[in-house]
């Protein structure tokens, strides 16, 4: 599910926000910086830097802020 650089980010968000309900809809859950992670993870090269950022400076990751983060960067 990695972005390719002419994807929006709200397009991947969504599609990410898609799979955790579709897999919470199964009985799994996971804890917010899991899922943080995950969508961290789940970007492009492009956004190295971010990742990086995020992970070096933010010991209690959300899914929530970690998007927010994302859109408010969308290159």
């Amino acid at each position: 599910m990695k972005t390719r650089e002419s994807n929006l980010a709200t397009s991947h968000i969504n599609t990410f926000s898609q799979v955790l309900f579709k897999l919470f809809s199964q009985g799994l859950t996971f804890e917010e910086e899991v899922k943080a992670l995950a969508l961290l993870l789940s970007l492009s090269a492009i956004w190295k830097l971010l990742c990086t950022t995020f992970a070096n400076n933010y010991p209690n990751l959300n899914l929530d802020e970690t998007a927010g983060q994302i859109l408010s960067e969308d290159i």
